[in-house]
């Protein structure tokens, strides 16, 4: 557990320096940016959900940190889930985030707004908020994902 511990914090370092950083000192057009920004705030929402199942509240930091400065309490598990959440809600919002990429796109195996809806249908499981979780759910089909059709 502790292997598990150090490297969701350390996901969700690099999540926070690619938040922080990528507006500040990325060459690229604002669209790509914003893109990775979205990727970056799913990656935390993933990292921190894990964390959540694991711990049931855990310390959130959401701006880069020392290993000085890593001395904040333990929130509560709502807490928590309102993080996963908002970070989820804030990565669907993302306009330049696609719903899917078809095979064969540069960016195929990226993060969409089809799998922020998934993990985000997931957390609101965990908070019983289930037409929440269905609306969400439903979304990710629309979005085009489906069930894979093998033969088991």
């Amino acid at each position: 557990f502790s292997n598990n511990w150090k490297y969701f914090y350390d996901g969700i370092q690099r999540a926070n320096g690619a938040i922080v950083n990528i507006p500040l000192k990325s060459p690229s057009a604002d669209d790509k940016k914003a893109r990775y920004v979205a990727e970056a705030k799913f990656l935390r929402a993933y990292f921190y959900m894990r964390l959540n199942q694991l711990w049931h509240g855990v310390p959130v930091y959401l701006k880069p940190f020392s290993a000085d400065e890593a001395t904040k309490g333990r929130e509560t598990e709502d807490s928590v889930w309102r993080v996963v959440i908002n970070d989820l809600t804030d990565c669907i919002s993302e306009p330049n985030l696609p719903a899917k990429y078809g095979k064969g796109n540069a960016n195929y195996g990226h993060i969409t707004k089809g799998a922020a809806y998934a993990l985000r249908g997931k957390a609101y499981l965990y908070t019983k908020n289930y037409p929440a979780a269905a609306a969400d759910f439903a979304q990710v089909e629309a979005a085009g994902y489906t069930l894979f059709n093998g033969d088991y």
